[in-house]
């Protein structure tokens, strides 16, 4: 498990953290004594605003899109679960339409990867948050999409004899957004590719350069991302380009690319093959997604490591008898 950068486990039934445990008792959606009526009144004082900040919104393919989330609540108090990047554990944020086309690039990253952050966290009372639309959706395709988001938000009420969870949840959605994504453009690619190996080069500059190339996504990004990830092993960027080796649609030039680096890694040899054994457990179990059952998550888990530690083995002896 060294090999696998901390994360928090996106599958919370393997290590026991229902909502509860994260945030505290529970909230009801309708708290003791408060009516239908009452707690949409209490809801409908929030709302939601979400817009890029390029307008219009028309982008490149794995161009970073970034964009504000902006809540109004008429004053009251009241706290939201923004996503943050990483995510931790809020799961869907962004929704689209058409759904072909794009995916959450969190899918496919099918490491079990538990720890990270302090129980409790993700709530807060700010107001406004700029956030990378490529966090949480994957455009594979050109052409137009209408998004909008969604996020958790809470209303602290008086606590009396009745009404014992003196909170209030409410799913915030904001309003549309379209967004046109262009077809690709090889040109544009190779350009962005430059400008992010120039950001890679800086200390100052390397996590938004290593950021920008696991949004790029093209056979020419996995292999530089692999290039890097084994090139800066103890730097802050490190765990932006290991989610990039995951995250990408060319997991083919990942793998190879690795293969390619293993006989020569020297130190690095058991990150190499941490990496390779990750990928090839994503790619058997990426059409059996983690039960949602304790009992059948926990034999899921089991069956997870147990391969990963397999093809762990696998790769280090063949290293070994060269």
């Amino acid at each position: 498990m060294s090999a696998l950068p901390p994360r928090l486990c996106r599958c919370l039934a393997l290590a026991g953290l229902p909502f509860a445990a994260m945030f505290g008792q529970a909230p009801a959606a309708r708290p003791n004594g408060q009516s239908a009526a009452a707690v949409e009144a209490r809801c409908s004082n929030a709302s939601l605003r979400f817009r890029c900040l390029r307008q219009p919104p028309i982008f490149h393919r794995g161009e970073t899109i970034k964009a504000t989330l902006s809540v109004s609540t008429n004053g009251l108090p009241a706290f939201t679960a923004f996503p943050r990047e990483p995510r931790n554990s809020f799961k869907e944020i962004v929704v689209w339409e058409p759904r072909e086309g794009a995916i959450d690039p969190s899918t496919q990253d099918n490491r079990i990867l538990v720890g990270s952050g302090t129980i409790g966290e993700g709530w807060s009372d700010d107001r406004s948050r700029e956030i990378d639309l490529n966090e949480y959706v994957q455009f594979r395709r050109p052409g137009r999409y209408v998004l909008h988001v969604v996020l958790m938000h809470i209303v602290p009420l008086e606590m009396n004899e009745r009404n014992r969870h003196p909170w209030l949840v409410c799913n915030l959605r904001s309003n549309t957004e379209s967004i046109e994504i262009l077809a690709p453009d090889a040109r544009w690619e190779a350009a962005e590719l430059g400008r992010i190996g120039r950001l890679l080069e800086s200390d100052a500059t390397r996590l938004e350069g290593a950021r920008s190339l696991r949004y790029l996504n093209t056979p020419a990004a996995a292999a530089t991302l692999v290039r890097w990830y084994l090139h800066s092993p103890g730097d802050a960027a490190n765990p932006e380009l290991a989610t990039g080796l995951y995250e990408s649609q060319y997991a083919g030039v990942v793998q190879k690319e690795l293969e390619k680096a293993l006989p020569s890694a020297g130190s690095s040899a058991e990150k190499v093959i941490g990496a390779l054994a990750s990928l090839e457990v994503r790619r058997q179990f990426s059409k059996r997604p983690c039960p949602s059952d304790p009992k059948a998550a926990k034999a899921w888990s089991k069956e997870y490591w147990a391969l990963f530690e397999s093809v762990k083995n696998r790769y280090a002896g063949a290293r070994t008898s060269r």
